[in-house]
């Protein structure tokens, strides 16, 4: 079972915190006006006993690090060496489609539109308004945007939404996903074209230092939170080289890059709705044999007020249980199941042309 080794760390972390409450417990105790010692000295055995275990566990963590090293030096040094040339044709600009997802941030991302249009190789800017108040659908197509309405609230269904919507157009190579809140840089996304031809999926990571604003949501609740669950995931799919796919370090990020062919791979398999969307698709894609590379991008403060996990510390943490919930219960749906009922993954839109075109006939 893979997701053993989430659990074992988990417990391993409960363990340690158990251990540390453990001593002052104990010495708070015997402070007690009455006779404790036969439970001080349980709770002092109970803490030798986790230490112990502790111990033997960063023992054998160790131990097992050490043949992956030996067995991989091993197996390398019996390989034959092939040089090959990697001189090829420079490939093609990608043509790129841009999906932001927006809800009540008429001003940010009717600016997030016009920033993606002056990328280069950006042909289509679409805005999956998530049934907005304000003039966020106006501001838009004003800025040059094509907004599509996604009745179903939710910020996970505003992403499906915008990447069904962004592969229904044949044109596009490779389909961006970003916000309209205008915490993300729209130059970056030539650095997830550099990568682009080399790996699957392309996401940003927003936990290095001078890249992303010290004023931004990413304070040090969310930044170590990301790293910690993106630790989980790497667990749940473990690389014995890597330490897990992608080295992964932040798994709440947004913006990101997916190829075409990748995108139709794993769109049927996209299906969560909530604000623990992001981590879905990532598990996801690495579950399809994806490759998943992470790139450091710049992250900015939001313009106007959080509807997500940002917008309260209590909120972060109901966001962050959900995603480690999801690593411990992730599972692809049924191939028998799927095959006799295959999710539709049209996107309304054109639904709705090829309604039309019907009665035309």
């Amino acid at each position: 079972m893979k997701s053993l080794r989430v659990y074992l760390a988990l417990l391993g972390v409960l363990a340690a915190v158990l251990g540390a409450f453990l001593h002052p417990l104990a010495l708070l105790l015997a402070l007690a006006p009455f006779d404790v010692r036969v439970l001080v000295s349980f709770l002092v055995d109970a803490r030798s006993l986790i230490a112990d275990l502790l111990g033997w566990g960063v023992l054998t963590v160790l131990a097992i690090m050490a043949a992956y090293v030996i067995a991989g030096r091993r197996i390398a040094s019996r390989r034959p060496l092939h040089i090959t040339s990697d001189s090829k044709p420079a490939p093609r600009a990608p043509r790129v489609v841009v999906a932001l997802t927006a809800y009540n941030d008429a001003k940010a991302t009717a600016e997030a539109v016009q920033d993606f249009w002056r990328q280069a190789s950006v042909t289509k800017v679409l805005v999956i308004d998530n049934n907005s108040t304000d003039e966020t659908a106006a501001l838009s197509e004003a800025a040059g945007g094509t907004v599509i309405r996604e009745p179903l609230q939710g910020y996970g269904h505003a992403c499906i939404r915008g990447l069904a919507e962004g592969l229904a157009i044949p044109e596009a190579d490779v389909i961006i996903l970003s916000e309209g809140d205008g915490t993300f840089v729209a130059e970056d996304t030539g650095k997830f074209l550099a990568y682009i031809d080399h790996a699957d999926l392309v996401v940003g990571n927003r936990v290095v230092r001078g890249l992303v604003d010290s004023d931004s949501q990413m304070d040090h609740f969310f930044t170590w939170g990301n790293m910690a669950v993106a630790m989980l995931v790497r667990l749940r799919f473990w690389d014995g080289r890597h330490l897990g796919p992608a080295g992964l370090t932040d798994v709440g990020c947004t913006f990101r890059a997916i190829r075409r062919e990748a995108l139709e791979r794993i769109l049927p398999d996209l299906r969560v709705g909530g604000n623990h969307f992001s981590i879905d698709m990532l598990m996801v894609a690495i579950a399809k044999d994806l490759n998943v590379v992470e790139i450091p991008i710049r992250f900015r403060r939001r313009i106007g007020r959080s509807k997500g996990a940002s917008q309260s510390l209590l909120k972060g943490l109901q966001v962050g249980l959900a995603m480690v919930w999801d690593i411990l219960t992730f599972k692809l749906p049924d191939r028998a199941r799927e095959t006799r009922g295959t999710p539709d993954v049209t996107p309304p839109s054109e639904k709705a042309t090829g309604a039309k075109a019907g009665v035309a006939r």
